[in-house]
């Protein structure tokens, strides 16, 4: 109720009682009653209006519905483009060009699953050309990439199916800070890890456990066609040419203030393995860490998929942290990859990047890609914008 409408029937109670009572001394004191217990009636009122709930349009500036970036429906995206010059005896293409790295629109959530404390969640995330109308450099104006359904538990972790980024490949994008750009270690899968950690998995479960201890995760993976299927087991590079069979890993994360480490193991039997030349079935792991040294930060990762054909990779990087920017300088190798000849291929990149808010920055960055044993480079200038945006 409204003070100007609670005004108005105390004069109206007032005069009511004037009229009707003699001006004696009793009836005096009779009227002062009276008022007393009006005001009362308005403390009253008042009280009750202030505790009254607030509207649904006010409840829904909390993001509990299906508003855009509420829990249950968070729209982002990526839009990350580079100049890039490219010159070198060893490169399929020179000159200059505009690039689309990876830009991407997505939508994901989170929804009450009315089991526990558990939440359904789901993601569909589609990679579009910014920069090419016909082609892209995916080959594709628009590609699908990961999209999942599945629960998540506070209490008992995780479970997603769907296309999959796996454990296996979120131990690298922790560690690599050029990840979906020129200087990246998993670059063609000779810049210092393999193409295992570029995409996704098809047709693949996970399950991810809760915090265990400080800060302890463990993961399992798999993928698996039917019989006889012909479909690929992964949806990009050398590994779109494993076909049909099942694919299946698991890994240990731990991670404080200071310091990350992961480990994992993968396996793959697939059913054809024919379409590239020394891609075979077999086993591989993979160890990684970094850690930070207030401003400066150090980080390395080992894997040996040899008896997959994609080699022996090593990688190091250190960034270097001032107010909005970090000096990255990285060393990749690859060796005995059957997938690309059995090379010894050396790979090394500087550069920067600007803060320009939470999430979107400025950069620069000169990469050199070494095929030592036929002596030729590939060497990139890069310089562009990665815009971030609903995250």
């Amino acid at each position: 109720m409204k003070k100007p409408m609670i005004a108005w029937q105390l004069g109206a109670a007032m005069s009511i009682a004037l009229m009707t009572q003699a001006a004696s001394a009793d009836d005096l004191q009779a009227l002062k009653a009276q008022m007393a217990t009006m005001q009362k009636r308005i403390a009253e009122l008042e009280t009750k209006q202030t505790a009254l709930p607030k509207t649904s349009t006010q409840t829904n500036k909390k993001g509990t519905g299906w508003n855009a970036n509420s829990e249950a429906l968070q729209l982002y995206g990526q839009a990350r483009l580079s100049i890039d010059h490219v010159s070198g005896n060893g490169a399929k293409s020179t000159g200059t060009s505009i690039v689309s790295n990876a830009s991407r629109v997505g939508v994901k959530g989170k929804i009450p699953s009315g089991l526990g404390d558990s939440k359904l969640i789901y993601q569909a995330e589609l990679r579009y050309e910014s920069t090419d109308d016909t082609a892209g450099t995916a080959g594709k104006n628009v590609e699908f990439r990961e999209g999942y359904a599945g629960l998540a538990s506070k209490s008992w972790g995780k479970v997603r199916l769907g296309r999959l980024s796996t454990g296996y490949k979120t131990s690298l994008t922790k560690i690599d800070p050029w990840n979906d750009n020129v200087p990246q270690s998993r670059s063609g899968g000779r810049q210092g890890t393999s193409e295992l950690h570029s995409s996704y998995f098809n047709n693949a479960i996970e399950y991810e456990s809760p915090k265990i201890g400080p800060g302890l995760k463990f993961n399992v993976w798999a993928a698996s066609e039917f019989n006889k299927s012909t479909k690929p087991l992964h949806n990009t590079g050398t590994l779109k040419n494993l076909k049909g069979g099942n694919t299946k890993g698991a890994g240990v994360k731990y991670k404080d203030k200071r310091l990350f480490l992961a480990a994992d193991v993968i396996d793959i039997n697939a059913d054809d393995t024919s379409g590239k030349a020394g891609l075979s079935n077999g086993s591989g792991w993979q160890l990684a860490g970094r850690y930070n040294f207030n401003q400066l930060s150090l980080a390395v990762m080992y894997e040996d998929v040899e008896n997959i054909g994609l080699g022996k990779n090593t990688y190091v990087n250190g960034i270097y942290k001032t107010d909005k920017n970090k000096f990255i300088a990285s060393y990749g190798r690859n060796r005995d990859g059957a997938v690309y000849g059995n090379k010894d291929w050396d790979n090394w990149s500087v550069g920067v990047k600007h803060k320009l808010n939470k999430k979107s920055e400025l950069f620069a960055a000169y990469n050199s890609r070494r095929d030592k044993t036929s002596d030729k480079n590939t060497n990139t200038l890069t310089s562009g914008v990665n815009v971030k945006f609903g995250y």
